[in-house]
């Protein structure tokens, strides 16, 4: 599977509408343009190539409020591609009433090209109970990285 952002089209299309920017010459990054989003249990998602300027792949959390699952886990994320994007992500993951969780998440063989952060946990301030743990990162290679390799904080 393939997924590709186009921002030069997006611009074309905010010019169409009136919403682009003439004091800037070049498409700013296009927010809301994750590649892959998963939440709940025993997920894999293998062999994709993902241009964008978002998320490649963020881990969502779920949650006691959720029907389907109490955890995001047993999530297993190998062998992707990535051009641009921020990462291979976790969340992000805020303190919640209902104990948002994210666990047992491994990401393998995965090469960045460009990213702007590659291996991102995104934490956010709250109040309530949250759980990220367990995860993984193994066999992870960046070439030319915009912004950081690793980046553990708020988004």
């Amino acid at each position: 599977m393939e997924i590709f952002v186009d921002v030069w089209k997006q611009k074309n299309l905010m010019e169409l509408y009136g919403a682009w920017d003439y004091s800037i010459n070049y498409p700013t990054f296009p927010l809301n343009t994750d590649g892959i989003d998963p939440s709940g249990t025993d997920i894999h998602i293998h062999h994709c190539k993902i241009t964008n300027f978002d998320d490649a792949v963020a881990v969502k959390p779920a949650n006691t409020g959720n029907q389907v699952a109490t955890c995001a886990e047993r999530i297993l994320v190998e062998d992707l591609e990535v051009v641009f994007g921020i990462g291979m992500t976790i969340g992000s993951v805020p303190p919640n009433s209902h104990y948002n969780c994210v666990r047992n998440v491994t990401f393998r063989n995965i090469d960045f090209q460009y990213p702007i952060k590659a291996i991102y946990v995104k934490t956010n301030p709250g109040s309530g109970t949250g759980e990220i743990r367990d995860i993984l990162y193994e066999n992870i290679t960046i070439h030319f990285p915009i912004w950081w390799n690793i980046y553990i904080g708020p988004q």
